[in-house]
């Protein structure tokens, strides 16, 4: 079946064919937002009361916001200051990103470092970093006891793996410009300092969720409605954020192997699904899912970038998540939840059969409709089968930890450590093997019709001729002009293929033939303009014969060799990260989850207060 896509993601471009007249150059979200968290705060001080013990008219200011937030959230005003802060950054840095990623592929490079996308993403990540220094300070004026006394500081361990992400990701800001002065602007999701941005974002749901255990936030008595209410809230961001590193795939220019789409939804399908179902109860996993995909598609969650008709960028999410919720919860009625390994495992199992075959349903019919680009197909397999089964057991056993955490219940709630590492290096293997992108012996005989409107008709024989009947895409891109088009390349006889519409090859936009079979990602210039910044000669959109080069030649056109040492400075600092996030996030795991079960802190009574 033949899919076309084409949308518009700038309403207009500047005078210059810049971007100073897209939507996606607007500061307004960022405005807005930034007005919001201020009147919050503002509120927050005037209604807020120091409780008497406080001293210092510094503390006594202070101290009026979490005594705000503990009596309107219930829960101790410390964790909800933290939670509120750092998910908050979520969503600035989220709004910066998504408009970032569509300014790429609607309009290439952008040549100023602070446009309105890159400082949502810097304020976001900030605010990420601040809410882990907002919760020490506020438990250290509070007195509250918590497990970490450093000096006069009180560090609750939730914050630990808060800090780490969020100080992490602010440096990947400033590495990333060094890593576009050595190598050139680039223009892919996947760099390293990219990602220490992306996941140091991505897993703040799952740190917040550290937090409202530590604080003691019960999943049932008392006020169980609310808390459940927020726990519900903590399972939905972690599944988000679980999913993030898949927009690579949701945009429609992935420049990394489709087999990471499978992988990164049975990782995040065994980590999400099995620790809400354990946290959370009966049915919740799949509740969650259900309702994390109502409102994927309300449009509640488009923001930013804006389409030529005023509406959203139309992206559509990888993963649906429902068969693979309903694949854990049949593991919990086949074998329980009491012994946590063995749940783990037949979760995992679930997860990357039946949940994979459910993904593979949604996938493989991406249609214009639907805002899809790269269907799957039978190309995939067995590597996607493999892969997502061990994607999704490595998961499960993670996912099982992580909620002995949240529930804190010590060694009961405990996987053993050999299973857990093995699930982590499983894990991290899933990860490495696919990223090697080859380049077969393909060679191009491109011939090109006029179809009027700056258009034509691409057709194209292949040598050898069989070149891409196992290919997992065949594809016509125009990209970077304002607009992303993509046509399917219909096979017409042995080795000869034709684009199912014409596209176009004028104007600023760059037009290549993609071919992805196997690992090899390769691909053939159609027309590329002009780029006088960067040296490049237009590449004319004329009939030649050409073979098959490395994608990133043209894709990432901007980009340059540079010197070997900074790329392996970079991706050393980019381990280490990883690295200090892992340690984080057991070592406040195990300490939270070694807490005694408890209920909410309550506030100090009325007459206590100043």
């Amino acid at each position: 079946m033949t899919h076309l896509v084409t949308f518009a993601l700038a309403a207009d471009l500047g005078p210059g064919g810049d971007a100073s007249g897209s939507a996606l150059a607007s500061w307004q979200p960022l405005t807005v937002l930034l007005v919001i968290f201020g009147l919050v705060v503002t509120a927050l001080l005037i209604g807020g009361r120091a409780p008497a013990t406080s001293t210092g008219i510094l503390d006594r200011t202070l101290l009026r916001i979490p005594d705000a937030l503990e009596r309107v959230a219930k829960i101790p005003g410390w964790a909800a200051a933290t939670v509120g802060t750092g998910l908050f950054g979520l969503l600035v840095a989220g709004q910066g990103f998504y408009s970032d990623v569509a300014w790429h592929i609607a309009l290439g490079r952008d040549d100023e470092l602070f446009t309105a996308p890159h400082m949502s993403i810097l304020i976001g990540l900030v605010l990420i970093a601040s809410a882990a220094a907002l919760g020490i300070l506020f438990a250290t004026l509070g007195r509250v006891d918590v497990g970490l006394r450093w000096g006069g500081l009180r560090i609750p361990w939730s914050t630990i793996p808060l800090g780490a992400l969020g100080v992490a990701a602010v440096s990947g800001f400033p590495i990333d410009e060094v890593w576009h002065g050595a190598y050139g602007i680039d223009v892919t999701m996947w760099s390293p300092p990219h990602m220490v941005m992306i996941l140091g974002a991505s897993f703040t749901g799952l740190a917040a969720w550290l937090v409202l255990a530590e604080a003691g936030v019960p999943l049932r008595g008392g006020s169980s409605r609310w808390h459940r209410g927020i726990h519900v809230v903590g399972a939905w961001l972690t599944l988000q954020g679980l999913s993030a590193a898949q927009g690579e795939f949701a945009f429609g220019v992935p420049q990394f192997q489709q087999l990471f789409l499978p992988i990164l939804l049975c990782l995040a399908a065994g980590i999400g699904l099995t620790a809400i179902r354990l946290i959370l109860g009966r049915g919740w996993a799949i509740g969650v899912a259900v309702g994390s995909l109502l409102l994927s598609y309300s449009g509640l969650l488009s923001f930013g970038a804006e389409s030529e008709g005023g509406g959203p960028v139309p992206t559509r999410d990888g993963g649906l998540y429902v068969a693979a919720a309903l694949a854990v919860e049949l593991a919990a009625w086949l074998v329980g939840t009491e012994r946590r390994l063995r749940f783990a495992l037949v979760s995992g199992l679930g997860v990357g059969t039946i949940g994979l075959a459910g993904e593979w349903a949604w996938n493989a019919d991406w249609a214009l409709s639907d805002g899809g680009y790269q269907p799957w197909n039978t190309s995939l397999l067995p590597e996607a089968a493999i892969y997502g089964l061990v994607a999704a057991l490595a998961g499960a056993v993670i996912g099982a930890a992580l909620a002995g955490a949240v529930r804190r219940e010590g060694r009961a709630g405990r996987v053993p450590t050999p299973a857990l590492v093995l699930a982590g290096l499983a894990a991290l293997a899933t990860i490495a093997l696919p990223m090697p992108r080859p380049v077969g012996d393909v060679v191009a005989d491109l011939r090109l019709t006029d179809a009027g409107d700056g258009e034509a008709s691409i057709e194209v024989i292949l040598t050898p001729a069989d070149a891409a009947d196992d290919a997992r895409w065949f594809q016509a891109i125009n990209w970077q002009g304002g607009e992303l088009v993509i046509a399917e390349m219909e096979r017409k006889g042995e080795g000869r293929y034709v684009s199912e519409r014409p596209i176009t090859v004028e104007g600023r936009g760059k037009t290549l033939l993609r071919l992805h079979r196997g690992s090899e990602m390769m691909a053939v210039p159609v027309r590329l303009p002009a780029d006088p910044e960067i040296g490049e000669p237009e590449i004319p959109a004329v009939d030649r014969v050409a073979p098959f080069v490395s994608e990133q030649q043209y894709l990432l056109r901007e980009q340059t060799d540079g010197v070997a040492w900074v790329s392996w400075a970079v991706h050393g600092l980019a381990a280490l990260a990883a690295m200090a996030w892992v340690t984080a996030f057991v070592v406040a795991a195990k300490r939270i989850g070694d807490l005694p079960p408890g209920p909410v802190h309550q506030r100090e009574p009325a007459a206590s207060d100043a």
